[in-house]
């Protein structure tokens, strides 16, 4: 099986096109607006092979070629236009088990395939109206052994400590949490197991898979991200775990608002919160809702979202609250009230929810301490204190380096590029020297 490692590789290869057919293309594609195209098979290959962005215009040529309006390159930019983006399956019997059958086909388009945002919402819509999964029969089970009751009790504790692991040691328990979901869909595909056990073994499987797509996301694998997640929500739906399956949705919408698409956030948040019991995911659910609110703007509607989120989580309880989401707490409202205040122009109500953030949160949760020394850096910068945020971005730039997570260091590198307008500034170029150091 070829390899397939960039969206532009599966285009071509879609239409049976080498790099020299798509370069004859593109070149009937200039000549056909009057102009000349320098797309040779070489410079394809850097496109494909080293990362290099096409130019715009080679962008448009490649569009017209395709059939892509030159507006869609402009709205969602390279490689994300290309048309190549997965259909995620509905919620079925048949196609979440489907789904979780494909979970580990080796290397295939999913290393970058992104779903669309309103995939993404069609996905969240059909989840809302879903009916409950249809278990399968012991007697249709494949031809394994019978799952012993001791080993599904040791799973779920291993589940639960992954989980835990992966919050503090990431690095670690990433490759462990992959094993240990791959365990649970072997067992699923191939041992004998009646009803009660099936639902265990699938609550595990999304419980991992949760996990496994954060890791791929604080390391900027967005695509693998929802790939996980996807097949995450699709293992909560036969868990019959409804709480749990809108947690997913919600990873998949914050994911969207990282990447710019509130709009598409808000209304997958909308639909997964009209299925959710508990408060303390409710609340989670507002306080995403909250945030693509505040980046589209709508001051109202974001404020309501952070009342709503303040008064579910002052109702959750530790003792009904579900694992997967006990980590929501005071700390994480603050911190992203105030994130929310800075995108709607309020640095200086920003800082003082962030500080409260960052005073409440647990010693021990140094990603989520890294972001939120980020936001509390822009509230800095945009209050015109230039040595402030240098302060707070040297924290986060530390903070970041000992988590090694891609979107932690990410989020710093790009705080330091919009320091650099005020470079001239000593408390900045002794930032940017530390940072080189």
């Amino acid at each position: 099986m070829r390899l397939i490692t960039h969206p532009l590789a599966a285009v071509r290869d879609e239409h049976n096109w080498s790099m020299d057919d798509l370069s004859a293309r593109m070149k009937r594609a200039a000549r056909a607006r009057g102009r000349r195209s320098g797309a040779d098979r070489n410079r394809i290959w850097k496109w494909e092979a080293r990362g290099v962005e096409p130019s715009a215009d080679s962008q448009y040529l490649i569009a017209d070629v395709l059939g892509i309006p030159h507006a869609e390159v402009d709205r969602l930019g390279w490689p994300w236009w290309l048309p190549v983006h997965a259909q995620p399956r509905p919620f079925t019997t048949t196609d979440s088990h489907a789904v979780l059958q494909e979970t580990y086909v080796p290397h295939d388009r999913r290393a970058f395939l992104i779903y669309s945002g309103t995939a993404l919402v069609a996905l969240a819509e059909h989840w809302t109206h879903s009916t409950p999964a249809q278990a399968r029969s012991l007697d249709t089970a494949l031809d394994g052994g019978r799952l012993d009751e001791d080993l599904l009790n040791w799973l779920e504790q291993r589940t639960g400590e992954l989980r835990a692991m992966s919050a503090h040691h990431q690095k670690v328990a990433a490759p462990l949490i992959e094993a240990h979901r791959s365990a649970v869909h072997e067992l699923l595909d191939n041992a004998r197991y009646e009803q009660p056990n099936e639902l265990r073994l699938h609550s595990m499987a999304a419980q991992l898979g949760q996990s496994a797509g954060w890791n791929e996301f604080d390391n900027g694998h967005h695509a693998l991200a929802q790939a996980r997640w996807h097949t995450a929500v699709h293992a909560a739906y036969l868990a019959g775990d409804r709480d749990l399956g809108a947690g997913i949705l919600a990873d998949l919408a914050y994911q969207a608002t990282w990447r710019a698409f509130p709009g598409e956030a808000v209304d997958i948040l909308a639909l997964a919160r009209s299925r959710t019991q508990s408060p303390a995911a409710r609340a989670l659910l507002h306080v995403r809702t909250a945030r693509a609110l505040a980046v589209l703007g709508d001051r109202t509607g974001t404020h309501r979202a952070l009342t709503s989120a303040t008064r579910e989580l002052d109702h959750a309880q530790p003792e009904t609250t579900p694992a997967w989401v006990a980590w929501m707490s005071p700390a994480d409202l603050e911190a992203d009230a105030g994130r929310c205040h800075l995108d709607l122009g309020q640095p200086a109500t920003a800082a003082t929810a962030i500080d409260n953030g960052l005073g409440l949160l647990q010693p021990e949760r140094d990603r989520t301490r890294a972001v939120f020394t980020v936001y509390r850096a822009d509230t800095a910068l945009a209050d015109h204190d230039i040595p402030q945020a240098a302060a707070h971005a040297r924290v986060a730039l530390d903070t970041a380096r000992a988590t090694k997570a891609a979107r932690c260091l990410d989020l710093s590198t790009a705080l330091l590029g919009r320091l650099q307008q005020h470079r001239h500034h000593p408390a900045v170029r002794e930032l940017v020297e530390y940072a080189g150091a």
